[in-house]
């Protein structure tokens, strides 16, 4: 099935795009992975593997378990962009996942894309702006993957999402994307809800049949002002997400990613690893998007490579959960996670004053970590490319 993948590759992507895929992202990537876990064990300067950067604070949607609202919406001023991303490169890390709010609304994003041909791109977005035009921009520029946000069905995602025929702009976003031959994803956060029609082989042959390229899987998360926590996933549903991942990836010409199990089927944390950390619009440096308090926070004219080798809430953050669990703290054990904040000094990222008072509220939830019950990848492709790659740093709720 991996050679049925290349072959959709090579007959529907463009060869430049292909081209920058292989050199910006994968060959680049693997070398900067290298890197960390050497410098990990050497105990030298910390400095993460990849970077998450929340562009802007607007959207034209209110999804349910959505971290994003501010009464006042937010941008990252571009100079600090450039600082990150100039920062990273120096230390030989090419890839960011662009998220917000809708990435879209970013008034500078193609600029800031194309001031780093050497960089790859990976953009959030929830497909409604992903018009022919825009489409064929991200074409010129070369070194970016839309990855189109799918939260189930018609009117599942309308419900989830609170807008009205938001699955079909994101088909339509699929086509566009199709059309100007590009390597094109969609991510897919998974909840009680939905579950049967995105844990499914027909939604996948749908998502390959307009041109999607990768699926990004995602385990839902209650957080932010509307969290629903009845929709998260149960202990069942979660092995049986686990279960459908590894078996769909020998039965599908598509790429099947995930964000929390490594090549034994363990549980894993980007953040707890130090693989990767988030920055908020107003430069807060965050351990990952959906916990947002910080100690730390970039100023304009800062050096990021400073700021963050020197962030000790995070370093003693990684320590703390990585010793508590494999899994997602937030699921795990929200009031642990409550106590640490306030210990460590921690203060609200979130622009709306409230994000201590959700974190609060929350209860244990079931999460990825399910020790004696790991499902190991049985996909040679899949076990290289997490050994060497990894697949994902829980970008997305």
């Amino acid at each position: 099935m991996i050679l049925k993948l290349f072959s959709r590759l090579l007959r529907e992507v463009s060869p430049r795009i292909l081209y920058k895929t292989a050199f910006n992202l994968c060959l680049k990537n693997m070398i900067n992975v290298i890197r960390f876990q050497k410098r990990q064990r050497c105990n030298k300067p910390f400095f993460p593997g990849f970077m998450i950067l929340s562009l802007t604070t607007h959207c034209n949607l209110s999804c349910q378990g959505c971290w994003i609202s501010s009464d006042v919406p937010r941008e990252m001023p571009i100079e600090m962009a450039r600082e990150i991303i100039q920062s990273c490169i120096k230390k030989g890390s090419y890839y960011f996942g662009l998220v917000g709010g809708e990435p879209l609304l970013y008034p500078w994003l193609f600029q800031l894309i194309e001031e780093f041909p050497e960089a790859y791109f990976q953009l959030f977005s929830n497909g409604t702006f992903l018009t022919f035009e825009v489409a064929e921009k991200l074409h010129k520029l070369g070194n970016v993957s839309p990855l189109i946000s799918i939260e189930g069905l018609d009117k599942e995602s309308d419900r989830r999402r609170n807008g009205k025929g938001v699955f079909t702009s994101a088909m339509e976003a699929l086509e566009n994307c199709r059309k100007n031959k590009l390597l094109t994803g969609v991510a897919s956060s998974v909840c009680n809800n939905n579950f049967e029609q995105l844990v499914d082989d027909e939604f996948i042959r749908q998502l390959i049949a307009k041109g999607a390229h990768y699926l990004w899987y995602y385990i839902y998360r209650p957080v932010g002002p509307k969290p629903h926590p009845e929709q998260t996933l149960s202990s069942e549903q979660i092995l049986q997400l686990r279960r459908f991942i590894v078996e769909a990836r020998s039965n599908h010409p598509i790429g099947i990613i995930d964000t929390y199990w490594d090549a034994e089927g363990r549980a894993v944390c980007p953040g707890a690893m130090g693989l990767s950390h988030h920055i908020s619009p107003t430069g807060s440096i965050e351990f990952c998007p959906p916990m947002q308090f910080a100690f730390d926070k970039l100023e304009p004219g800062e050096s990021f490579s400073e700021k963050i080798r020197n962030a000790s809430f995070l370093a003693e953050l990684r320590k703390k959960i990585a010793k508590e669990t494999r899994g997602c703290i937030l699921l795990n054990n929200p009031g642990l996670l409550l106590q640490w904040l306030k210990e460590m000094g921690a203060v609200d990222s979130s622009e709306r004053n409230s994000a201590f008072l959700e974190l609060k509220k929350m209860t244990v939830k079931p999460c990825h970590h399910r020790s004696g019950q790991e499902i190991a990848e049985n996909n040679w492709f899949y076990k290289l490319a997490k050994k060497y790659g990894f697949f994902g740093f829980s970008a997305y709720g």
